[in-house]
């Protein structure tokens, strides 16, 4: 026996345009969710009181969004050119624009955003991201179309030097944890200073991290306004030493990572150690207590 389930959606993009909704359906296997622009007040949004006329011909528009379900979700938009009398009696055209999409790209914003989180945050592959996509959300995709989207938006970042100067005057930061890795794939270094308030603040690609590098990178920092109290990082010396310059009278303390790591590591030694003694005493004194000690603790 077949039977129907009812489930609510919700969405930045049905948030906007819920008096423009008009129903929903499944096709081929994809749940539509249909809006008609025409019905949207164009009155207050172009500022007039004329009578809004429209173009007897409409057309679909079909955007990809992220779906829970089984079935993938599109949005189809019911657009038509409309056009009203201006205060000069002079006839108008418009087209409505579609917010919370991208109508080049036919995908919703949440879907380009996720894509380019992947990518740039957790450092999916381009090809892998396709595929999982194409399998999670059913929403087929090209590595050209990511890369075209992470291209869009990185053109419209600021600098690295304004991003901190803006996190700085939402808040001050006084305390950095400061840290240097090597990507997989290049020989370059990162140097990375994070916050107290966990923000990453800045990063910073140099050909290595030893000590004039790092000191160069903190002084530019130092000149954007990061004053600091306290700083943490490993004990390589490029970065103490380079703290040390940049900020005398900062407090140093070794992270948390590298002192466990530290802590650990002479534990080990001293496990080691310990056992190759006891080894070594029940071998030159044969004695069955040393022996059954030796054993338990080799094991």
């Amino acid at each position: 026996m077949a039977v129907t389930v009812q489930m609510q959606f919700e969405s930045v993009v049905t948030e906007i345009y819920q008096d423009a909704f008009v129903g929903s359906s499944i096709e081929n296997g994809t749940t539509i969710i249909q809006f008609d622009l025409r019905k949207c007040d164009f009155q207050r949004a172009l500022g007039t009181t004329s009578t809004i006329g429209w173009r007897k011909e409409p057309y679909p528009v079909d955007i990809h969004e992220l779906s829970t379900f089984h079935n993938p979700i599109t949005y189809r938009f019911i657009v038509a050119q409309g056009s009203y009398l201006n205060d000069q009696n002079q006839r108008v055209y418009f087209t409505p624009e579609i917010q919370g999409v991208s109508t080049s790209q036919h995908m919703s914003h949440s879907v380009i955003r996720l894509a380019c989180y992947l990518a740039v945050v957790c450092g999916v592959s381009l090809r892998h991201m396709a595929l999982l996509f194409s399998a999670l959300f059913l929403i087929p995709m090209t590595k050209s179309s990511i890369t075209r989207w992470i291209d869009d938006i990185g053109a419209h970042l600021p600098t690295p030097e304004a991003m901190l100067q803006q996190l700085l005057a939402l808040t001050p930061a006084t305390e950095c944890h400061i840290d240097g890795y090597y990507p997989l794939g290049t020989d370059n270094c990162v140097m990375v200073i994070k916050d107290e308030h966990d923000r990453i603040l800045i990063t910073h690609e140099a050909a290595s991290e030893n000590g004039e590098e790092a000191r160069k990178f903190l002084q530019q920092v130092k000149g954007r306004g990061l004053h600091v109290t306290a700083a943490f990082s490993d004990d390589s010396q490029s970065f103490t030493e380079a703290i040390k310059a940049v900020w005398p009278h900062a407090r140093f303390q070794a992270d948390h990572f590298h002192t466990v790591k530290n802590i650990w590591g002479h534990l080990k030694k001293s496990l080691l150690s310990y056992r190759r003694k006891i080894k070594a005493s029940g071998e030159a004194k044969p004695n069955e207590a040393c022996l059954a000690l030796a054993k338990k603790l080799w094991k």
